[in-house]
């Protein structure tokens, strides 16, 4: 019988997405060339990401849910198998040696101890240790009983587990994988999870090189009744990782040597110098084991999770050195893409695709004619960044809630035939702010799948809206739930809402009575508010009277194209306005957007007029130049109109007969 997913991979990854998978009804077969091979036999088994310092902060949003994830699922695993995991939420103390520098990461529970304090707190510690941080909510699993427990439970949940297998290619065609060949011959699935650690480049071009790390373990003599240690050591170079059955676990090298085996005299006596400084009467210790594994590291060294190039193809690898640790939430991720088609908006930041090469600048997208469906070569070598002091005319930045923007054009995502286009157009666009609706993402409506991979959220602010809602309290609802969407992205500090209440479905006219109910509400729940209103004055100052950030008002109606409608209106909110005015809706060409920053307008939000065109990108560009154009056209002052003649040229001096 055909799988309804094959897993290429039988290490941690592999099999706890195996489990999770199986039970939520699907028929699983996982595929491993040599279980004793896997990363996660060759780990420590730490669940550290508060002593780790990570500075990228969707990776550490990430830890942090899988380390959460921890006791229950192992209480789980556990209860299945009737196996112990060692999990061990035991606290990681980390030792230095000089006074540290400021955290990267200042948001976990995280304790410093002077000297006095940490000798206290663990005797032993070598002399020049002058303290140290204590991260209570870190802690550590036995990797390898770990391994062993996951493989139990997944034989006894009837997952296939074929052993020995060496999958050779992935089998593709016309974009979709129709089997892998391996060292018995050619197997079908329905769908495929890759979850081959080090070796996944060997089967796709993705840049994960192995990255060897040599390990050993010292057993405390019998002399000693008690643990000398009971919590994980993290020092410079080195860990120190104590286990219940009397094991110490030393690690870990890291070495840049593609696959080359074996233990080094050198590697091994670094670890065990760093450690003995670190906790001198380990000198004494019993040598029980020496190892090495490989860890598959990504250039950034962040793991690369998420759909592939085909749809049936799923991707679970680069975990580097937090494979145990990440074990738990990226199953829970995985099945849930796979089995449930739900993409956790934080999987964009792990999409394999932020690896692809970038062009330095839209214009050299843009100036191949390839691009264009006439075929014309066109010149867009404008240099947007050029700066406004050149013409001592001072511009600064696009002011937002605090939050600063180069740009001034906002674009969306809805209306594109394609997330390729769309991806293009953003580019194109040069915008920084993207607004997203958020009930059509977390209903995967049409043109909004995998939206929250498509886009690189570390580069653009998300401005989550309420569309589709019809009055104040569902607004409100949307809203919260969109501030949750932008912190599983990772951007933690994003309150920003586009507030639409528009319970007219013809004209699609806001409720300004519903808008300004709404945005009171949100203002108090420290939201930032952008709300989308008619161009009406008198709305627009209430709502900048009760704390709104900036005020948007319809040039016409959403999505219509018909320009510039409401100009004398919008004049009146710009001239007495104190907080940004963007217009929104109803721009359908580049000349119309330059009108309307000539008019003063700070910024300007479009979508349909970019999404509807004939070649997208292409008039996002145009937009972009358009909001440029018109913001220097507007600072350096047009010419005053007159009812009459006057020629540009002198009248004096010239020649007569």
């Amino acid at each position: 019988m055909t799988s309804d997913v094959l897993i290429i991979g039988g290490g941690v990854i592999g099999l706890a997405c195996a489990i999770e998978l199986k039970s939520r009804g699907a028929n699983v077969t996982v595929l491993c060339r040599d279980f004793s091979a896997a990363a996660s036999h060759a780990a420590a088994g730490m669940l550290a990401p508060d002593a780790e310092n990570i500075p990228n902060q969707a990776m550490l949003s990430l830890c942090w849910r899988s380390r959460a994830l921890y006791p229950e699922w192992t209480a789980k695993l556990e209860k299945l198998t009737g196996l112990n995991t060692g999990y061990w939420p035991c606290g990681i103390l980390a030792p230095v040696y000089q006074q540290p520098e400021t955290r990267t990461n200042d948001q976990s529970p995280a304790y410093w101890l002077d000297k006095s304090a940490i000798e206290l707190y663990q005797p032993g510690l070598g002399a020049d240790v002058i303290g140290g941080w204590w991260y209570p909510e870190d802690g550590q699993v036995d990797n390898r009983a770990l391994a062993q427990v996951l493989r139990t439970a997944a034989q006894s949940l009837g997952v296939e587990l074929q052993d020995g297998i060496k999958v050779e290619a992935i089998a593709q065609q016309q974009g979709q994988v129709i089997g892998v060949q391996t060292n018995i011959g050619l197997i079908h699935a329905a769908h495929y999870l890759l979850a081959a650690g080090a070796w996944a480049n060997e089967l796709l071009p993705l840049p994960i090189r192995p990255r060897k790390g040599q390990m050993l373990s010292l057993g405390v003599p019998e002399f000693l009744p008690e643990l000398p240690l009971t919590r994980v050591l993290f020092g410079e170079n080195i860990y120190i990782v104590p286990r219940r059955n009397r094991s110490m676990i030393l690690g870990a090298t890291s070495e840049d040597v593609g696959f080359t085996p074996h233990n080094t005299p050198g590697g091994i006596q670094g670890l065990l110098q760093a450690a003995i400084r670190l906790y001198p009467q380990l000198e004494n210790y019993p040598i029980q084991e020496l190892w090495w594994g490989f860890r598959p590291a990504t250039p950034d060294e962040l793991p690369i999770l998420g759909n592939s190039h085909c749809p049936n193809l799923t991707l679970a690898t680069g975990h580097y050195r937090n494979g145990i640790l990440l074990a738990p939430v990226t199953a829970t991720l995985i099945a849930d893409l796979i089995w449930s088609q739900k993409a956790d908006p934080l999987l964009t930041n792990f999409h394999y695709s932020r690896f692809q090469a970038q062009t330095s600048t839209t214009t050299s997208m843009l100036t191949n004619s390839a691009n264009f469906t006439n075929g014309n070569r066109t010149n867009l070598s404008t240099n947007l960044s050029l700066p406004s002091s050149e013409f001592n005319i001072e511009n600064s930045g696009l002011i937002i809630a605090g939050k600063t923007f180069k740009s001034r054009l906002m674009t969306g995502t809805g209306k594109y035939r394609s997330i390729e286009e769309m991806q293009r157009s953003v580019a194109a666009s040069g915008c920084q702010i993207v607004t997203v609706a958020v009930r059509r993402v977390q209903t995967k409506a049409a043109g909004h799948e995998g939206l929250a991979e498509a886009l690189d959220w570390n580069k653009i602010w998300m401005l989550p809206n309420t569309a589709g809602c019809q009055t104040a309290e569902d607004a409100i609802r949307v809203a919260r739930l969109g501030r949750e969407m932008a912190k599983l992205l990772g951007q933690e500090d994003n309150n920003f809402v586009k507030l639409e209440v528009i319970p007219d479905a013809k004209y699609l006219l806001p409720d300004p009575i519903g808008t300004l109910q709404a945005a009171e509400q949100l203002v108090k729940e420290g939201f930032a508010v952008l709300p989308y209103i008619n161009a009406d004055p008198m709305l627009a100052k209430r709502l900048e009277e009760v704390g709104c950030a900036t005020v948007m008002p319809l040039a016409a109606p959403i999505g219509s194209g018909q320009g510039l409608k409401t100009t004398a209106n919008i004049q009146i909110i710009i001239e007495n306005a104190n907080i940004p005015v963007v217009v929104d809706a109803g721009i359908g060409a580049p000349s119309e957007a330059s009108e309307a920053m000539e008019l003063g307008a700070d910024a300007l939000l479009i979508n349909s007029a970019i999404a509807l065109a004939q070649n997208a990108p292409a008039m996002a560009y145009a937009m972009n130049l358009a909001t440029v154009a018109g913001r220097m056209a507007y600072l350096a002052g047009r010419m005053p109109m007159k009812d009459y003649a006057s020629a540009s040229s002198p009248v004096t001096g010239t020649i007569t007969s």
